[in-house]
Order: structure tokens, then C-alpha cells, then sequence
């Protein structure tokens, strides 16, 4: 059905406009000021739209260390990419993001999932990504973003602000993944996820005195982030993974960074440059060939199985 995909690209539509819209917002608001402002919104929306409170208590003094570290995560991750836009153009910084992702859950899966190991074709997808990343850099120090000139401590900063997302990205998946084995429902974590990220943006809003006007441009664009950026957007995302297969929703948020790159064309201060736009297209494509061997090589798995319980059940047949 096409319901599923369609949700899934609407979800990359918004995320895609959303990251355009912060990183022009934070030209002119803290990204502390942005984050602590949009999620207060969206926890509250959460919290007391969830029906059950006394399971929710119940089951975070159950998976409380687990808890805890998905709000971490997920402070360091929003904190991060709002950062990490007050240096590179969206579509630069979403790209190096997404270009990391493959190589961290490699290098983690040596430590945390020994007993699995990396296909050929998505070494190579994550090395092409890297190298592209590589030239994305160069692209940047020589001023030829949409940006323009971007001096060496700003992109050394961008830089290690898109490396903690990329790997409080990985640790939200995780930590999502081990609350959902523990019982606890999606819901439930949407209404306790983002409690460290409001405490720290407040304590940073505090340290950096980076308090910004309660304008009503201000404002709305704040709830437009919170209402549609957060909540809107992770329903749809929701919604869409349990109608689509995972090939699919791994190809179709590879179109986030074309989205991203076209959607900057609305926003005046980025000159659309040629050189992003290649780096885009090379790490969309090496997004699609790791995908698409790791699906190759789970339907070769399945197919194998298959024929070897066939098999059995022949041989338990002539035996009988």
C-alpha cells in the first residue's frame, strides 16, 4: 500500500523543512533558547496526553538507567544539530550527520554486537559516505558552500557538533530499542524523553545568560517547531514504520538530503551551491547501495532457512 511510504516521506518533508527553518533561526536566537522553548511544548504535550501515569512511574523505576540514558542521548543529539547548523548550511550539516551514521554503528557493532559482522558493499557505502564527507570539508574551508567562506575553528567545531549527534543518534536507537524489549511502549517514552534536555538547555540558557525576546515572531515559530517538527513529524514517522517495509524506510530517508537542498532555496542568506548538491547526491546513493545489500543479503538468509526446513520436513517424511 502506498500509505506507508507516503507517511514515511511526509515525515522527511517536515524534518527536512524543519532543519532549513533552525538553521536560520539560530542566526538570530540560542539553539538553547530554540530547543528549551519547542520541547517544553512538545514533553508537556506528551506527559499529560498519556492516559496511564501510574504505569508510566511504574515502569520507569523499572528501566530507570535505560531512561535515563535515552534523555541523555537525546539532549546531546537536538542540542548538537542546532549547534551544528550555526556553522554549516542545513543540507552540509545533515549530510555529514547521516554520512557518519554507517561507519559509528560499524564501529560500535564491534563492541556492542560481536557476533555480527558488516557486509562488504556496506564497508564500502560507509567509506564512499566518508570520503564525501572529506570533500563536503574542503568544499566548505574553501568557501565554496552556500554559506560561503567558513573559517578552520567553526568547521572544526561543526564538525565535532554533527560526530555527538551522529553518535547520540545511535544511542537513542539503542535505547529505544532495549525500553521497547522492556515493555515500555512508544508513548511511554515520548512522555519521559525529553526531562535532561529541558534541564540542560535551561542550565545553559542560565551559564550563557542566552535568554531571547518572547517576540510573537519568535513564538510561533518555536510552537511551529514544537507542534510540527516534534510531534507532528514523529507521528507520522511512527505511523509509517509499522505500514512499510525497512528497505523502503531506510531509501526514503535518503531523501531527506535532497529535500533539505531544495527547501534551502526559499531561505535568502544560502547562494545554492553545485559542490553540495554532488556530495548530496554521492552520499544518497551510497545510503541506497548499503541498503539495499543488507536487504539482498536478509532474503538470501531467509531463502537459505527456508530450503533447509523444507528439507528436514522431506527427510522426516521419507523417514516416517
Amino acid at each position: 500500500m502506498a500509505a506507508g511510504p507516503l507517511l514515511v516521506l511526509g515525515y522527511c518533508v517536515i524534518n527536512s523543512t524543519k532543519s532549513v527553518f533552525e538553521g536560520a533561526l539560530v542566526q538570530d536566537l540560542s539553539p538553547e533558547f530554540i530547543a528549551f522553548n519547542s520541547f517544553v511544548v512538545a514533553q508537556a504535550f506528551y506527559f499529560f496526553t498519556l492516559r496511564d501515569k501510574r504505569e508510566l512511574k511504574a515502569v520507569i523505576r523499572r528501566c530507570l538507567s535505560d531512561v535515563v540514558m535515552l534523555n541523555i542521548a537525546t539532549a546531546v543529539c537536538w542540542i548538537a544539530v542546532l549547534y551544528a547548523f550555526t556553522v554549516f548550511e542545513p543540507a552540509m550539516a545533515n549530510s555529514m550527520i547521516i554520512g557518519l551514521g554507517p561507519s559509528v554503528t560499524i564501529a560500535l557493532g564491534f563492541r556492542l554486537r560481536p557476533g555480527t559482522k558488516a557486509l562488504p558493499l556496506e564497508v564500502v557505502a560507509a567509506g564512499a559516505m566518508l570520503v564525501t564527507m572529506a570533500y563536503l570539508l574542503v568544499v566548505a574551508s574553501d568557501g565554496d558552500s552556500a554559506i560561503g567562506d567558513v573559517p578552520t575553528g567553526k568547521i572544526v567545531f561543526g564538525v565535532v557538533m554533527c560526530v555527538l549527534t551522529t553518535i547520540s543518534l545511535s544511542g537513542v536507537t539503542y535505547y529505544t530499542k532495549r525500553l521497547g524489549d522492556a515493555g515500555m511502549t512508544v508513548r511511554q517514552m515520548m512522555a519521559s524523553r525529553f526531562v535532561v534536555l529541558i534541564v540542560a538547555t535551561f542550565v545553559i540558557l542560565v551559564a550563557r545568560d542566552s535568554f531571547g525576546a518572547y517576540s510573537p515572531g519568535n513564538v510561533g515559530a518555536m510552537l511551529a517547531i514544537s507542534l510540527v517538527g516534534v510531534i507532528i513529524s514523529l507521528y507520522l514517522l511512527q505511523q509509517g514504520i509499522v505500514r512499510t517495509e525497512p528497505i523502503t524506510v531506510s531509501m526514503l530517508f535518503g531523501t531527506n538530503l535532497v529535500i533539505t537542498y531544495v527547501v534551502q532555496f526559499v531561505d535568502p542568506r544560502l547562494h545554492q551551491s553545485q559542490a553540495t548538491f554532488y556530495g548530496i547526491v554521492a552520499i544518497s546513493l551510497a545510503m541506497c547501495l548499503g541498503t539495499w545489500a543488507r536487504w539482498r543479503a536478509d532474503r538470501r538468509g531467509a531463502e537459505a532457512t527456508d530450503q533447509g526446513e523444507d528439507g528436514l520436513a522431506a527427510r522426516e517424511e521419507v523417514q516416517a
